[in-house]
């Protein structure tokens, strides 16, 4: 929880002990808590902006848009009231079972443009992209043998700048996962891209990496690419993978099935390339 451990928290809500499980362990985890009274004023003084409201109530989400704190409206069993007017929220929670101090601290991450860490390996770091990363991307593409097989980045920073604001906005805020960056933890250097994505025509989701040419056989995409599979099993509940290869990308396809990545003896044509299609039961 680094983002978040001096976070002021407002909850509101008209039976503040249904909260009371997620408070504890938000508190054990060094976030400050603060109830908000939904018939009173607030009272504490300026709201720090590294904020963040969960309500079920109007008034909490008055309180969240006079802040701009961003909000989560939870609607639980016990039968609140239905809420309207809440197209601003970033998500609808019914259950607490649902909530924990990861979801909200990727919630507030979300609101405040803080790229997610979806996994740390024993080499790297998977993060979400973000804007000031697109220097050190063009840099990657360069690499001869990823301008081979994967598609090239926009003709411009510019356009590429706002391609990836569209992205980050419509696929990781939609769908919550995407194509991620793979950073080096002992440099914090971009040396590649990993993640899930998805592809029209097919109901699941693809798999997809690159390595930039020096840390390519070290085992880093074995790495990578497990703990990408795993995320898609175990926290996105997917139950196939695909990838899809060209015929004469033989390393990746001997990657893919050392992966466990079966051929399927479907092929695709994209970008002027025909693919062959692997998948992968999770």
């Amino acid at each position: 929880m680094t983002d978040l451990k001096n976070c002021f928290f407002c909850l509101s809500g008209d039976n503040i002990p249904y909260l009371q499980e997620l408070m504890e362990e938000l508190v054990s985890l060094g976030v400050s808590i603060y109830s908000v009274d939904p018939c009173t004023p607030f009272s504490r003084g300026p709201v720090p902006s590294n904020s963040y409201t969960i309500t079920d109530n109007k008034a909490g989400i008055n309180f969240a848009r006079l802040y701009d704190t961003g909000y989560i409206i939870l609607s639980p069993d016990s039968g609140a009231p239905v809420l309207h007017d809440t197209g601003d929220a970033q998500c609808i929670i019914e259950g607490l079972d649902e909530i924990t101090g990861d979801f909200v601290e990727k919630m507030y991450q979300r609101k405040n443009n803080i790229p997610w860490t979806i996994a740390l390996t024993e080499r790297t770091i998977i993060r979400e992209l973000s804007l000031s990363d697109i220097d050190r991307l063009f840099t990657l593409y360069e690499d001869s043998e990823i301008q081979r097989f994967i598609p090239p980045l926009l003709s411009t920073k510019e356009e590429e700048t706002e391609f990836q604001r569209a992205y980050i906005e419509k696929m990781y805020g939609f769908f919550g996962y995407g194509f991620w960056n793979v950073i080096d933890r002992k440099t914090g250097g971009l040396i590649g891209r990993a993640g899930i994505s998805n592809r029209e025509g097919f109901d699941d989701p693809e798999i997809g990496y690159l390595l930039s040419a020096p840390f390519r056989h070290r085992g880093i995409a074995t790495e990578v690419c497990f703990e990408v599979i795993r995320y898609a099993r175990e926290i996105l509940g997917f139950t196939t993978l695909n990838a899809f290869i060209r015929p004469d990308n033989v390393p990746s396809i001997k990657f893919a099935e050392k992966m466990g990545f079966t051929p399927s003896g479907e092929t695709i044509e994209s970008c002027g390339h025909v693919l062959n299609r692997f998948f992968l039961r999770l």
